[in-house]
């Protein structure tokens, strides 16, 4: 111990009241709430003649005990000593009014000294106590022998229960023996106390404590700059620590903001207030001064809310540190506010990213600020290349808008803004687009937002139409010779049926026998007929097809066999290799059938000046579970920049071919959810293709005969 701390120990000691009776150990009423206080004895009977009837009181006070008996004092000598003062000590004890234990199961739980786990029980105990319906907690323990380490420790944990105390109903009688600590010990122990206790000549003295005093002289400054701290924000949740970090003052907006009133905060750590279980020591966080820092808090239900704190460190006149005030700030409105922003701005980002127009926002003097995704694509300027250069670099002539007085480099009076512009890209060459202009503000700032369009596509779609257009009267030529083409061919067999009905007739004897089937026919062609205008009408006005469960193979046969009636110029050699398990397809037949007849006609019409003209004809199942249809010839072939363009209307590689049939026939196929290309052949000719959706229902097989 210094000189100092001595020799005002030895003044404290003049200056002494002499008590008959220490103040307040028999009447609880005569010590407030909060009183920490302690006792120096020489002997057990020393020590059993002050806590025995401050334990008595107790129980009559409806308070709740916890007597801690430590060596030389023994939990049995305790409760003799109390049992002739309380006559029904055993029912307290069994009603848990009162607790008596060794220091094995209160100091040295675990078998070591922890101060912050001591602290920690009182206040659970504290706040026991009150639930349970008493009027507060009443406690007492004596100190054992203990080395220079766990001395520290324990006058630590003092220190901290002094603080507690403040915040409260609490009484506490710390005890210690005289035969185990010297001079140093006893000025120590009553600088953590409010008075000691000490005997001498027979009579119980009261040495009150200097540095205690100055310690309450302190905190009530320090509760009076709270005050004036907490009415100036009172939005911040204000509140201050005592050094070893427990809360000893709490304003009313610490209490709106995290939950926790004055009563059940007051004495607890920090901690409390923390997310996360480890914290930095406060002590060499605010070395340097005061401290801010943004760290998420946790309010008393367990939720955890974004935080500002401002600490600062607490000095007493001699610049020792005493404490440390915190501002705590709800961020959670600013940190929403601030996410609703980002947000905002994240959705107006993707919404100009994502625009298919080209976006450029300029400034009044023609620089650009920004550009979207689609501008970098238009023009071919990157935005780092674009940004902060005159928008004068996107056209081939100054950019001009009358919502400015000037925009553009030749300082022009302005003009109004043209709906359709030319632009240049940034190699130099120049395109059609098209401009619409707004108006918008950004801290203070006028700025134009430009939308701007390619139309290339668009003058090139208008020029095919206006080509369209012109060949009409082309088109309806051709479809009427395509349609004759079709029809000539059943109005052909008509004329045989009828000639071959005439040759009949003139044989009087058998004419009506022989009669009927040829006339039959005919009217079968004629039938025939009308359905090719029926469907090509359909077709021509996009009717639904008149679909029906078929076998695809008896309509490729049917196909086959028309074509090969109709030919008579063309040697070929014609293989079917229908392979397909499963040939059940939901479909117009007569449709699929003048598509089966488009792809045959074209492939021999392709080997007319081949010298091997096979064809080949095939099915089988495709691994999407389709049927596939293959027409395989040995002609010319095709070149790769035609198969891309073979089903484009009016492309043909016939001499005279009108370009309508393959395109009808892919529309056909397509109405049936199939699909229809061509490609080379690996053996020489061409390939068509086309698939087909099976049938979910199966046809049954047809009974043999």
């Amino acid at each position: 111990m210094q000189a100092e701390t001595a020799t005002e120990f030895v003044t404290l000691r003049s200056r002494s009241e002499r008590l008959s009776r220490p103040s307040g150990i028999e009447g609880a009423g005569e010590m407030p709430w909060g009183t920490h206080f302690c006792q120096f004895f020489d002997d057990v009977d020393d020590l059993l003649d002050i806590v025995a009837p401050y334990f008595a009181a107790g129980l009559a006070a409806n308070e709740r005990c916890i007597w801690i008996a430590s060596p030389p004092l023994t939990v049995a000598a305790a409760k003799a000593r109390l049992a002739t003062l309380v006559p029904d000590l055993e029912a307290d004890l069994a009603a848990g009014r009162i607790d008596i234990l060794p220091p094995e199961e209160w100091y040295l739980r675990n078998d070591r000294l922890d101060g912050g786990r001591l602290l920690d029980d009182w206040r659970s105990a504290h706040d026991a106590a009150l639930r349970a319906g008493f009027d507060g907690l009443r406690a007492s323990g004596n100190a054992f022998e203990v080395d220079a380490t766990a001395w520290s420790i324990f006058m630590t944990y003092e220190t901290g229960l002094a603080a507690m105390h403040g915040s409260v109903r609490m009484l506490t009688l710390c005890s210690y023996s005289l035969n185990l600590i010297g001079a140093p010990e006893i000025v120590e122990v009553i600088a953590r106390h409010e008075f000691a206790l000490i005997r001498r000549g027979g009579r119980w003295e009261t040495i009150k404590s200097l540095d205690y005093e100055r310690a309450r002289k302190a905190l009530r400054q320090s509760e009076e700059h709270f005050r004036l701290l907490a009415e100036g924000a009172p939005a911040s949740a204000i509140f201050s620590l005592d050094r070893q970090e427990r809360i000893v003052a709490w304003s009313e907006a610490a209490e709106r903001i995290t939950g926790w009133s004055r009563d059940e905060i007051l004495g607890r750590r920090l901690s409390i207030l923390h997310s996360a279980e480890s914290q930095e020591e406060l002590g060499a966080l605010v070395a340097q001064g005061v401290v801010k820092r943004h760290e998420p808090r946790r309010r008393r239900d367990g939720s955890v809310f974004p935080a500002e704190e401002l600490i600062a460190p607490l000095r007493d006149d001699s610049d020792n540190l005493y404490g440390y005030a915190v501002m705590l700030s709800d961020l959670s409105e600013r940190s929403r506010a601030e996410q609703e922003r980002r947000a905002s701005e994240a959705r107006l980002r993707a919404i100009v990213e994502g625009a298919v127009d080209a976006i450029v926002i300029i400034d009044g003097e023609g620089v650009i600020h920004a550009v979207n995704s689609a501008a970098t694509r238009l023009f071919g300027h990157e935005a780092t290349e674009a940004i902060g250069r005159p928008v004068d670099i996107l056209f081939p002539e100054p950019f001009h808008d009358p919502r400015f007085a000037t925009l553009g480099a030749d300082g022009a009076a302005p003009t109004a803004a043209e709906p359709e512009r030319i632009g240049r890209h940034k190699d130099g060459s120049l395109f059609p687009l098209e401009l619409s202009v707004s108006e918008a503000g950004h801290d203070g700032e006028r700025l134009l937002v430009l939308f701007l369009r390619d139309l290339t596509e668009r003058r090139r779609a208008e020029a095919q139409m206006r080509k369209l257009r012109s060949d009409r009267l082309d088109l309806m030529a051709q479809m009427a010779a395509n349609v004759a083409h079709e029809i000539n061919q059943p109005l052909s067999a008509i004329s045989t049926y009828l000639s071959a009905a005439r040759r009949v007739l003139r044989r009087a004897e058998s004419a009506s026998a022989d009669l009927e089937p040829i006339l039959d026919s005919a009217v079968a062609q004629v039938t025939r007929a009308a359905q090719i205008i029926s469907h090509l009408r359909g077709f021509v006005t996009r009717a639904e097809p008149d679909k029906t469960q078929q076998r695809l193979h008896d309509i490729i046969r049917d196909a086959c066999a028309f074509t090969d009636m109709a030919r008579n110029h063309v040697k070929v050699v014609t293989t079917l290799d229908l392979a397909a398990t499963d040939d059940a397809v939901i479909v117009d037949r007569v449709q699929i059938r003048q598509v089966l007849v488009n792809l045959k006609r074209n492939a021999l019409e392709a080997m007319q000046g081949a010298e091997k003209r096979e064809l080949v004809i095939s099915t089988r199942l495709d691994e999407s579970g389709m049927i596939r249809t293959d027409i395989v010839d040995t002609g010319a072939g095709l070149a790769e920049e035609m198969a891309n363009e073979l089903f484009e209307p009016f492309t043909s590689t016939k001499k005279h071919g009108l370009g309508v049939g393959l395109a009808v026939s892919r529309a056909i196929v397509e109405a049936h959810y199939g699909k229809l290309w061509a490609e080379q052949n690996p053996g020489g000719g061409a390939r068509l293709s086309f698939t087909l959706p099976l049938a979910d229902d199966r046809l049954e097989e047809p009974d043999e005969e």
